[in-house]
């Protein structure tokens, strides 16, 4: 047994103990993905990618309120008055989730709230997602005159089938924890707060395994999905231009329902 190191990278830490690391995202009240967190997520991906004493990874968020959110709401406004900002954050953005999902490392996603928005989307880069019962889950974006620009839109269908994850994001529903393991977006169910302790005794059984060995696994399984994420993210941009969007984003933020007019 080796004694635990932990790092922080903001408001995400890292503590590597035995071959696993378990990654925390604690930026309460909703671990919203602002510049901050997305800053510590590309941090201790680029720590984990290179470093072959790491052989699991443990993904998790921290509080009772949200795995992770999207983005934060008023560093959005100031990226949509900025020239260019949409464009150069959601770039950066999809750039710090695609690092995840191309660790070489298999990822585990303990989910111990809801992971809708931005927070499945990178709960979707993650190998093997574990929640807690009371979890929800969804890509609910449509509902704002936006569509997900964070590789939902080709990883939710790549782990569910096209049909389902269609239905899902068209209605933009958000689903439990039960129909998500039945769709088999979660991989299995814990008990009540033990959702973080399941994935790092699955991580310590993946890491007795050989490193080499895994990570050929990981690789074999994985498919290219770089030319698609680029598309995703020009269509999200175009989207990001619409009346709707602007009507979407601003009863948002004002708490009142919608009014599109399908332009």
């Amino acid at each position: 047994m080796s004694e635990a190191v932990t790092e922080n990278h903001g408001p995400v830490s890292v503590t590597i103990e035995d071959g696993v690391a378990v990654v925390l995202v604690d930026s309460p009240p909703v671990n919203a993905m602002g510049k901050a967190v997305l800053e510590g997520l590309g941090e201790v991906a680029a720590r984990l990618h290179k470093d072959e004493s790491v052989r699991v990874v443990v993904l998790t968020g921290g509080g009772t309120k949200a795995f992770m959110a999207g983005a934060d709401i008023s560093e959005f406004e100031q990226l949509r008055a900025a020239p260019g900002g949409m464009e150069k954050h959601s770039a950066w953005a999809g750039g710090v989730l695609a690092a995840w999902a191309d660790l070489p490392q298999p990822v585990i996603a303990a989910v111990q709230a809801s992971a809708v928005g931005g927070g499945l989307e990178i709960a979707l880069t993650a190998d093997i997602i574990l929640s807690e019962p009371t979890a929800k889950f969804g890509l609910p974006e449509v509902k704002l005159g936006l569509i997900p620009g964070g590789g939902g839109t080709q990883r939710l269908p790549r782990r569910i089938g096209a049909q389902v994850a269609m239905e899902l994001m068209f209605l933009g529903s958000v689903i439990d924890a039960a129909r998500a393991e039945q769709l088999g977006l979660v991989n299995r169910l814990s008990e009540p707060g033990s959702v973080v302790e399941d994935a790092r005794a699955m991580a310590r059984k993946i890491a007795g395994h050989p490193r080499i060995a895994v990570q050929a696994l990981k690789r074999a399984t994985h498919e290219d999905l770089s030319a698609a994420l680029v598309t995703e993210r020009e269509i999200f941009l175009e989207v990001t231009q619409s009346e709707d969007f602007r009507e979407g984003f601003s009863a948002f933020v004002e708490k009142r329902a919608p009014q599109f007019s399908h332009r």
